[in-house]
């Protein structure tokens, strides 16, 4: 078997591990503070998706620079896509009966 290929058969390997963990993860009875626990496998998962698969380090510097910036660029739209509903504030409004 050529190494190229059973290394990614290990990663994908090491992928479905990551995933059963995360699926048997989320099934937990956990509290609220340990509940990003859960995603540690997420982003163990975007490690090894971007370091084999995609083989960002041993790209050229441009490369690695636009995976970084992604990220950021992620972790930037999943703040701000939070932010929303925790600052939102809900006005109730007593709606006439009508007859």
């Amino acid at each position: 078997m050529n190494e190229r290929l059973g290394r990614l058969l290990m990663a994908w390997a090491l992928l479905m591990v990551l995933l059963a963990i995360e699926f048997g993860a989320s099934f937990l009875p956990s509290d609220r503070s340990a509940r990003p626990l859960v995603l540690i496998p997420a982003v163990l998962m975007v490690g090894v998706v971007g370091s084999i698969f995609m083989e960002v380090g041993r790209g050229p510097e441009i490369i690695r620079l636009f995976a970084v910036a992604g990220l950021l660029w992620l972790c930037i739209l999943l703040g701000l896509g939070s932010l929303d509903p925790m600052t939102r504030i809900v006005y109730h409004v007593q709606t006439a009966n009508p007859k």
